[in-house]
């Protein structure tokens, strides 16, 4: 590699220690800031360490003759490096991990505690010995009896506040998982309850949490509001339950953010497709409900980001669904991001997206608008078909859409040749293939590449809750929610999570990129936006 990234590298390693090498996605969003013009060089050096690392080497293991030897073959046959392109990475590694640097460690030492010892604290004035002792008898009796009155009043509360707390039975933490277990998104339910359970299985195969064991209870949620609340507050009537955890979305989501709020109990929504308001209440979030995915807002920023910055193109053209609430929100914050971002909106045209509506004459109007990239915000179930549309009417440009899953790639069709996606969570993804495997293993049939996203983001929300009630200063709902909030690069499955505490979402969180270079995907990276409002 250029002597300008080893340079990079050491200065990042002395700022920073030789740690910042086990973050390949701290270290991916420093080069790009401090190294843009190789971004391809970045990748492979990240993309390599996320193997390396998941293989078992650690900084601490240097990079011996053997070690690079290895592999570079490695590197070479499972991330499809050229043997040039290993060895070079491999040798930068070597170059910037001298023996004389110090090793990476786990844990700082810390300063010498302060003991107190006769004559090291200074003598505070004004000591109990100089109190005067000129109270009357009379007015100091009647005083102890009103401190005896308000120390038995604080006693009577303090068992009334306890008795009425949730807290843990026996050997378990308890989670209610609410979503609707009949109709025709039943079997997506229950694959995102047994993807939370394979979250518990995991945790309570390694020790529990604080000496627990997790225990998650799936119940149904109701298709009507009404019969939705009275089901969720009955449940919670059960004051063993400390957290609850969904995939609703929009109406439901705003339903159990009341309902979390008006019986403490914080609660963990997993939905991939809510607008930016739905857990807002006026302009603040509700106070004990928390979101893992990203919502709209975000979505269209990363939409504008990619296209204008991403893939260097300024004009951009729009096909959006606007009887869809949460598409044409999606599509309203798109057009405000890609003006900030620098880029010219050239056509922006709105459709009927279901059924079999024609669209020849809007992607003609696209074809000839002069558009670079073709923006079609929202998880649309005919995408295949408005991309034929476009490239039938001559649009030969880039299609930037979402939702991309492994089983949309159809034999030898190219209509999504040259295309590009942007996922929440995307089931060609590395990172995530090991808890694909173990949903085998554990269940004996793969999860079905449409629930991936859902099931993933399920999976991660219990890891999620397990940490906060590992951090928790409590059991209570108030402790637990604290520990939700102040939640900092949390290493999720599908991405590294951090907390705002503006919307109670998830601050910058990357999102996976999926590119077509003929019909099937190819997962790329994972890409954060710029950390602007």
């Amino acid at each position: 590699m250029a002597e300008g990234m080893k340079k990079v590298l050491e200065k990042l390693i002395e700022d920073y220690g030789l740690c910042i090498l086990e973050d390949p996605d701290r270290l991916s969003q420093f080069l790009e800031a401090r190294n843009p013009g190789e971004s391809a060089p970045n990748f492979r050096l990240t993309f390599a360490l996320r193997y390396m690392i998941k293989s078992g080497w650690s900084v601490n293991s240097k990079i011996s003759n053997k070690i690079e030897t290895h592999f570079s073959a490695k590197l070479s046959e499972h991330l499809g490096f050229t043997h040039e392109e290993a060895e070079d990475v491999l040798l930068t590694l070597r170059h910037v991990i001298r023996e004389e640097r110090a090793e990476c460690r786990s844990e700082e030492e810390g300063s010498d505690d302060l003991v107190a010892r006769p004559g090291n604290l200074r003598r505070i004035a004004g000591g109990i010995s100089n109190k005067p002792r000129t109270m009357w008898i009379r007015k100091k009796s009647f005083y102890n009896g009103i401190v005896l009155i308000a120390a038995l009043l604080a006693i009577v509360v303090l068992f009334f506040q306890i008795g009425s707390q949730r807290n843990p039975v026996g050997d378990e933490f308890r989670v209610a998982f609410f979503a609707p277990m009949k109709g025709s998104v039943a079997q997506s339910s229950q694959n995102q309850l047994r993807a939370a359970q394979l979250a518990v299985e995991q945790i309570n195969k390694q020790g529990g949490v604080r000496g627990y064991k997790i225990k998650i209870v799936g119940y149904d949620l109701p298709h009507g509001s009404s019969e939705a609340e009275e089901s969720i507050r009955k449940v919670m009537k059960d004051e063993s339950i400390l957290v609850m955890i969904t995939p609703a979305s929009q109406e439901k989501a705003q339903l159990m953010s009341r309902i979390a709020d008006d019986i403490s109990v914080p609660l963990v929504i997993t939905a991939s497709d809510l607008t930016s308001g739905a857990v807002m209440k006026g302009e603040k979030p509700y106070l004990y409900a928390f979101r893992i995915a990203n919502d709209t807002d975000a979505r269209a920023k990363m939409l504008a980001y990619f296209a204008v910055q991403g893939l260097s193109k300024r004009e951009i053209a729009f096909l959006y669904d606007a009887s869809d609430e949460t598409t044409l929100m999606l599509h309203e914050s798109a057009l405000r991001w890609v003006k900030i971002f620098g880029g010219k909106i050239t056509a922006d045209i709105s459709g009927q997206m279901n059924g079999n509506a024609d669209h020849r004459a809007a992607m003609e109007a696209i074809a000839k608008s002069g558009a670079e990239v073709l923006i079609i915000p929202g998880k649309q179930i005919n995408i295949r078909s408005l991309v034929r549309f476009a490239r039938d009417a001559g649009y030969r440009d880039t299609v930037l859409a979402e939702g991309y899953t492994e089983n949309m790639a159809v034999g030898s069709d190219s209509a999504f040749l040259g295309s590009w996606w942007v996922n929440e969570v995307s089931d060609l993804d590395p990172q995530i293939r090991s808890v694909l495997k173990d949903f085998r293993t554990l269940y004996n049939e793969n999860c079905p590449p449409s629930d991936v996203e859902s099931a993933i983001l399920a999976y991660d929300g219990v890891m999620w809750i397990a940490n906060a009630l590992y951090s928790a200063s409590g059991y209570r709902g108030e402790a637990i929610r604290h520990a939700l909030l102040s939640t900092r690069n949390f290493p999720a499955a599908h991405a590294t999570l951090t907390i705002d505490p503006r919307t109670h979402g998830p601050l910058n969180k990357a999102m996976a990129i999926v590119f077509c270079p003929n019909e099937k995907g190819i997962f790329q990276r994972r890409v954060r936006t710029k950390n602007i409002d």
